[in-house]
């Protein structure tokens, strides 16, 4: 039998959470801009944490680099351009 997952829409401030921990990797707790937004990230799979840090998991990176509907004109997409 296959497994059923419930979908959760990821919030304005998950996004840039995903956009954030995608350009800058790794990241510790007083430099993520939204704990809320992390917070969701990890309950959906997004994301992992451990000790103060937050990262993406493969599903996250996944995510990130597959998503069609993240902005062009957002700053981690601007940011990700840059470097």
């Amino acid at each position: 039998m296959s497994e059923t997952k419930k979908i959760e829409a990821l919030t304005p401030d998950a996004i840039e959470v995903l956009g954030q921990l995608f350009v800058h990797g790794p990241t510790w707790d007083g430099n993520l801009i939204s704990k809320s937004g992390r917070d969701q990230l990890v309950r959906v799979g997004l994301a992992a944490r451990w000790n103060g840090w937050q990262w993406l998991t493969e599903d996250g990176v996944r995510s990130s680099v597959e998503w069609k509907n993240v902005s062009p004109s957002s700053r981690w997409a601007k940011k990700l351009k840059e470097s």
